[in-house]
């Protein structure tokens, strides 16, 4: 590959000098302030959230968390987890890339033989296609039943299209949901119902029913 600049990014570390942490009694590391899935610190009536309470370093995530440290810190009775495994997120270049969920190498790692990947080629999604915006991918990760562990999207508009597998996977979807709700033509996130759809029909003809239609088939040659 050739280009002008490399950018090496080493990531944050949290400061936290100067807020009094050793005097309130909160405990801290090098890594940031430890809380529990809820933003409690170790004092009870003190929360956390954000790139000081370690985790993902997302603007996002950040702003997120923030919301939830102020409803868990006025609802007790009614917090909720705020610290998550899976979060998504996009890296701005040109084409962006989009992510959210176990990677196809994590999922191999963790579940091995029991995981499918199925790929769609953004020069098959006629808006990217108009746009020329031809480059990239759709990538899911999923189980043989249709469960999302994960997607990866490479497009001009990768950041867009990433919200619904994360919604997708937080509501607990399947690959066949997404292609039975309609989406709007022309647009980028067609490739996600396409994709899902490609999925559904393989999984049907290697299914007993697409036995059958391929048996009436041969029949009626």
């Amino acid at each position: 590959m050739v280009g002008d600049a490399l950018l090496m990014s080493v990531g944050r570390s949290a400061n936290v000098t100067g807020l009094g942490l050793d005097e309130a009694g909160v405990a801290y590391t090098a890594k940031g302030i430890q809380v529990n899935n809820r933003l409690r610190t170790s004092q009870k009536r003190i929360l956390a959230a954000g790139d000081c309470a370690g985790g993902f370093q997302f603007t996002h995530y950040a702003a997120w968390q923030g919301f939830m440290a102020v409803r868990n810190a006025f609802m007790p009775g009614l917090s909720v987890r705020a610290v998550l495994d899976r979060v998504p997120w996009t890296t701005f270049t040109d084409p962006e890339v989009a992510h959210v969920g176990y990677t196809e190498s994590q999922a191999r790692a963790k579940l091995g033989s029991s995981v499918v990947v199925s790929t769609f080629p953004m020069e098959r999604v006629d808006r990217a296609i108009t746009e020329g915006d031809t480059s990239g991918f759709i990538k899911v990760i999923h189980r043989p039943n249709g469960k999302i562990l994960g997607a990866t999207i490479v497009s001009a508009r990768a950041g867009e299209m990433i919200h619904e597998y994360a919604l997708a996977m937080d509501k607990g979807l399947r690959i066949r949901d997404l292609a039975e709700s309609i989406h709007v033509y022309p647009t980028y996130s067609l490739g996600t119902m396409q994709l899902a759809a490609q999925v559904r029909v393989d999984q049907v003809m290697e299914g007993i029913t697409g036995k059958f239609l391929k048996g009436l088939t041969k029949l009626a040659r």
